[in-house]
């Protein structure tokens, strides 16, 4: 075999092997990046589904509570036996506000799709307009803004522009 034959097929080894790295990292980028969506999606649709029915045990349909703090105390001490954090009663607060600031964004036919049924056809839902759009962090701030059309904003301004939270909380 001559010595520009040999040159040739390593440069076409080469090339061959830089590839498959390019579309290798490029796959699990992707892949990646996918995950984090679909874990996000199922972290705000969980948070969204328990701050709904902390609502509908506390108030039983009444405009306020009588016992809001005990269902809420309750319920995280049975979180915290079977799941060793992110229950605390704080975090269950904090899932109430969810629901009560972002109810709309979800109908009821999707949320039983998905809390009761336990479906995962309801990603299928989500696909072309997702009912969020930032993580469970960026939420937690947005809920301090009292502003419906302020929140709005930031929250778009948010996902559009990639902000961490830190530079949503500036």
């Amino acid at each position: 075999m001559n010595h520009s034959r040999k040159t040739e097929i390593l440069t076409n080894e080469d090339a061959a092997i830089e590839r498959l790295c390019v579309e290798t990292v490029a796959l699990v980028k992707h892949a990646r990046n996918i995950t984090v969506q679909q874990v996000n999606m199922i972290q705000l649709l969980t948070y969204y589904a328990i701050g709904k029915w902390i609502v509908e045990v506390q108030q039983k349909g009444e405009s306020r509570a009588r016992y809001g703090s005990q269902v809420i105390k309750r319920l995280s001490e049975e979180m915290k036996k079977n799941f060793e954090r992110g229950f605390s009663e704080d975090s269950l607060k904090n899932a109430r506000k969810f629901y009560m600031t972002y109810k709309d964004r979800i109908d009821e036919t999707v949320f039983n799709l998905f809390a009761v049924e336990k479906s995962e056809t309801v990603f299928s839902l989500f696909e072309e307009k997702p009912p969020f759009i930032v993580s469970w962090s960026h939420y937690l701030q947005l809920m301090r803004i009292e502003n419906e059309d302020e929140r709005s904003f930031y929250e778009i301004e948010s996902a559009r522009s990639g902000w961490s939270v830190r530079t949503l909380q500036r």
